[in-house]
């Protein structure tokens, strides 16, 4: 049990030394140590994880955002894709391990199709790896607190509202307009020429 929580506590040490200045050990090593599930990643890599998870930050290299294809329930993500897997619980499935082994890095490429065409030339960096790695697990943690997006209702009532509001504004806008053909006035005047 002392030696979990060492390793919990170096796994730690490490993601906030690699975070701050890089570090030389890969991705995958520091993202194996034992007890990674236990420890909270760093509020400042989980935030730069969300941001490249969300695509406020773009990756370094200009790969697609994940929430392009990934959805994360999460109070702090809108909404994202469903061309992909949900995101929410896969640190807990996986391990931290097994989701660096799904991103596409300099000499390993997914094992998804897709994802190895969206990422060809634009892999993501150890750096960024450990972020969304960061926030990925933030968000399996809280992941009981959180309540999906249900955009439906709200979407339904803001469509109608639209509707109401443009057919308002179109019933300004003719309010003017003639109340005959142009028809009718021109034989009146020949009517009246005659």
């Amino acid at each position: 049990m002392r030696n979990r929580s060492f390793a919990t506590r170096l796994f730690g040490l490490l993601l906030i030394g690699a975070s701050l200045c890089g570090s030389p050990l890969s991705l995958a090593e520091e993202a194996g140590k034992q007890g990674a599930a236990e420890q909270a990643p760093p509020p400042a890599l989980m935030s730069k994880g969300r941001d490249l998870f969300l695509g406020t930050v773009r990756l370094s290299a200009g790969g697609p955002s994940c929430n392009a294809c990934h959805n994360v329930v999460n109070d702090a993500v809108i909404g994202g894709g469903t061309l992909a897997t949900d995101l929410t619980d896969s640190f807990g499935r996986l391990g931290a391990a097994d989701i660096v082994d799904t991103f596409p890095r300099k000499g390993a490429k997914s094992p998804f199709p897709l994802m190895q065409f969206a990422y060809q030339g634009r892999e993501i960096t150890d750096e960024e790896g450990l972020a969304l790695v960061a926030f990925l697990q933030s968000a399996d943690a809280q992941s009981a607190t959180q309540k999906p997006n249900d955009l439906g209702p709200t979407m339904l009532l803001g469509g109608g509202t639209g509707v109401v509001l443009l057919l308002l504004l179109l019933s300004l806008i003719g309010r003017g307009r003639k109340r005959r053909s142009v028809n009718q006035e021109i034989y009146d005047r020949q009517v009246i020429s005659e």
